[in-house]
């Protein structure tokens, strides 16, 4: 079974209309500077998985940089519901887009913004095979805010991908700070080394993303440097992030990662423990 194609409606600004009514005008900031953040959340075709998880990280975001969110988290996830029946129960991507709204031109944040807010619905894929990796020589900006958050400012994952798949892997590993690795284009990283499952810091350049946030709240993996010679001598490897939960790294630039793989598969079966009202409290359809 698949998702109804394409999918025509939306959740934008409060209502559900149609994809082909939504009108962003010229001069919103999202649109000419980035200026906005937002979450990619997993409808698993009865529940939207971590909410919670995700609109803290967007208040925080929010609150950071000083953009007012225009709805209570009541209001977003009884949007997110509503758009989420258009599913007939098949997983997808909810992208919640939110945008500081008009202003003049230049830098200088309007006192008067009236922000905008965007979800819209996608399929995504059932199961997501193990990947190959690459480093690429595109930097995050470890202390910039478009590092420590989700903005719409992504061009530089954008060039690293393009990168990687120019070398012929699937995904890329970007650096931070110290030239050590910060994290993949579109998810956090971690590594097996020496018994240890390390994934880089956010000192460093890694995004606080929702599934790293529960590995490590749970203390199965823990935060660490990760430099060149850690990346020669780690075993195995995994991406996380919350549409593919635990995938596994197959290969690291020329070298197969072949070693011991059950930590993968526990940190997996972990976070599937965590579906339903026991674990993190799902949020349904008809609720």
């Amino acid at each position: 079974m698949t998702m109804p194609s394409p999918i025509t409606n939306c959740w934008w600004n409060g209502q559900i209309v149609a994809i082909d009514e939504v009108r962003i005008p010229l001069n919103d900031r999202g649109f000419t500077l980035g200026d906005g953040l937002f979450e990619t959340l997993l409808w698993t075709g009865a529940s939207i998985r971590f909410f919670e998880d995700h609109m803290a990280r967007l208040s925080h975001g929010a609150q950071a940089l000083g953009i007012v969110i225009p709805f209570d988290v009541a209001t977003i996830e009884s949007g997110l519901l509503e758009l989420a029946k258009q599913s007939m129960g098949v997983a997808g991507a909810m992208r919640l887009t939110l945008t500081r709204g008009v202003g003049a031109r230049g830098l200088q944040m309007p006192i008067d913004a009236s922000p905008f807010m965007l979800a819209t619905l996608s399929p995504v894929e059932s199961e997501y095979p193990a990947i190959s990796l690459s480093c690429v020589d595109v930097v995050r900006p470890w202390g910039a805010p478009s590092s420590r958050f989700k903005t719409l400012s992504y061009v530089d994952h954008v060039v690293a991908l393009s990168r990687a798949q120019a070398l012929g892997a699937e995904d890329g590993l970007m650096r931070g700070q110290g030239n050590r690795i910060a994290c993949a284009t579109r998810a956090n990283v971690i590594v097996r080394y020496q018994d240890r499952f390390l994934t880089p810091p956010v000192s460093d350049g890694a995004l606080p993303g929702i599934i790293r946030g529960r590995l490590l709240g749970a203390g199965l993996i823990e935060e660490a440097e990760i430099d060149d010679q850690t990346l020669a001598h780690c075993t195995s490897a995994c991406l996380t992030n919350s549409l593919i939960g635990v995938r596994r790294v197959y290969r690291l630039d020329e070298r197969s990662l072949d070693g011991d793989e059950d930590w993968i598969t526990h940190l997996a079966g972990f976070i599937e423990t965590l579906e339903g009202p026991e674990g993190e409290k799902a949020r349904h359809v008809g609720d």
